[in-house]
């Protein structure tokens, strides 16, 4: 794309397409409905309004190929447009690199996504979108909300070498008099069960090294959104079951269940989160 076509490209965006297109980049993959949600839905009087508008918007990034669409669909083909899963577009990713600052993903494989990386990203997107909602709402008040790779956390073993962990969202809010800290997982059940465990001596050997404790004063609790109670129950049995895990440091909920406990409705993950709580 030539530097005056993309100036030609950038006039015909609006202010909304540009704050749109940030966000397809910082989540990765969108419904159509959770970005009616995310842009349209506050702005709009009714629900039908604010669809048509959505479905005109998106209709018209994808013909200047800022956004593209998936071929798989939520709820198959006879979904219509309503169905699409959406990405950002070559077009897209030029408009984004020539921000200031620049904003360069660094992702340009186009190619079918696998089913699981679809389903967990918007997994990981959905209870983004809720949270946000939620603080809108004045359930909560939302002061940090990070998803991949902004919520990852960089420290140093016990060896002296670099590690990484990489929660799927990093959540700081406030209830009340409290301030709530929170690494966010969204469990798909398709990890055997010696891996959550894996992952949750991965948060322990990170609080082991006072990095964020050192910034918060302290350390965030580790919440576990699984697809069913059968599986929050599974994960919290496996972590009292290892002795190597703090239990007050992990926390599980359902998807259903999630806005409860964020919001503090719920004491499965709030009431007893200690750790993650400052006043």
């Amino acid at each position: 794309m030539k530097r005056s076509d993309l100036h030609t490209l950038k006039e015909q965006l609006t202010e909304r397409d540009c704050e749109l297109l940030i966000d397809m980049e910082k989540y990765r993959l969108l419904t159509t409905k959770q970005i009616q949600r995310l842009h349209f839905d506050p702005v709009h009087p009714t629900p039908t309004a604010s669809a048509r508008a959505c479905s005109r918007t998106l209709s018209r990034l994808r013909e200047l190929q800022v956004l593209r669409a998936l071929e798989r669909r939520i709820g198959g083909v006879r979904s219509g447009s309503a169905g699409f899963i959406w990405y950002v577009g070559p077009a897209g990713e030029r408009v984004l690199k020539s921000l200031d600052p620049p904003i360069r993903s660094g992702r340009h494989n186009h190619r079918e996504p696998s089913r699981h990386f679809v389903d967990h990203t918007l997994a990981i997107s959905e209870l983004s979108v809720q949270t946000i909602e939620a603080d809108r709402q004045g359930s909560l008040e939302m002061l940090v909300l990070q998803t991949e790779p902004i919520s990852w956390q960089q420290s140093l073993s016990k060896f002296g070498t670099a590690q990484t962990l990489k929660p799927d969202l990093h959540l700081i809010s406030v209830l009340g008099d409290y301030q709530e800290h929170r690494f966010i997982e969204a469990d798909m059940a398709s990890e055997h069960l010696p891996v959550i465990m894996r992952q949750c001596a991965a948060y322990e050997a990170f609080r082991a090294t006072g990095r964020y404790q050192a910034t918060w004063g302290l350390f965030p609790v580790v919440l576990w959104v699984c697809p069913t109670s059968a599986r929050a129950a599974a994960i919290r049995a496996a972590v009292a079951a290892t002795a190597a895990l703090d239990p007050n440091l992990f926390r599980t909920c359902t998807t259903a269940e999630y806005l409860a406990v964020v919001t503090g409705r719920a004491t499965g993950g709030h009431d007893q989160a200690f750790q993650g709580r400052s006043p």
